[in-house]
């Protein structure tokens, strides 16, 4: 037990945001009841049509720490973590994509003990050693990576406009950077997670492109809003042809 003058680990909550995630999220809820340096576990599900919230109930009934926050409709990744953000007072946050795969509980203290330790202000993880396509789409924009820990007053410093959607990590990195946030890579070894091409719920192979594409689109609009105001003229370049 801590003595009076030793300092208390502060508060985490990890934040879980998934949206028809029922082939790929019992693994990863797993993985945070096994991760005993986690104070409360937010599970968002964004509107999911599919078994998605019913797992997370279950999961939530033998996990006292886990919450299940439900949104009616899907409103999108950025706005299922800021519905996480809003239920929780912890000054550290992991953030982690439901659909992960060969994730261990050693992976999620990795990337948070840097943060808990004051180290760093921000942890992103990188895929090393899993698949070749998701390890190298990691290392090529480490900027798009889901799995982070960070000082939750980081958020207080994002666009909105730019979280919308995918465009999360995007602005989340910028506000971090223009923050001066320190940040640190943590490699997440063996980790990777299924190619949106090859998902069902994803409609098949060229629906899954066209997925695919419709990302890509939100993190460019995402990271044109988040750094107008250090260029002023974009704004008008996305209101023409850069729609939500």
């Amino acid at each position: 037990m801590p003595s009076d003058t030793q300092p208390r680990k502060p508060l985490v909550a990890a934040i879980l945001p998934a949206y028809n995630e029922r082939e790929n999220i019992t693994a990863v809820l797993q993985v945070l009841h096994d991760t005993d340096i986690l104070d409360e576990i937010i599970l968002v599900d964004d509107g999911s049509p599919d078994m998605t919230n019913e797992i997370m109930l279950e999961a939530a009934a033998k996990d006292k720490r886990m919450q299940v926050i439900r949104h009616t409709s899907n409103l999108g990744k950025g706005q299922a973590i800021f519905t996480g953000w809003a239920a929780t007072s912890a000054p550290i946050l992991l953030l982690l994509d439901a659909d992960l795969k060969n994730l261990k509980p050693a992976h999620l203290t990795g990337l948070l003990a840097p943060v808990i330790d004051n180290k760093a202000d921000m942890t992103i993880g990188l895929f090393s050693g899993g698949h070749f396509d998701t390890d190298l789409a990691h290392w090529l924009t480490p900027f798009l990576t889901g799995q982070r820990a960070l000082r939750a007053d980081l958020l207080d410093g994002i666009s909105r406009e730019a979280a919308a959607g995918y465009g999360f990590e995007v602005a989340l990195t910028v506000a971090a950077r223009q923050q001066a946030a320190r940040i640190k890579v943590v490699p997440l070894k063996g980790v990777w997670h299924p190619s949106s091409e090859v998902r069902p719920e994803r409609g098949g192979y060229w629906l899954g492109k066209l997925w695919h594409l419709r990302m890509y689109v939100q993190i460019i609009r995402a990271w044109l809003i988040a750094t107008r105001q250090r260029h002023p003229k974009v704004k008008d370049f996305i209101s023409t042809i850069i729609k939500p």
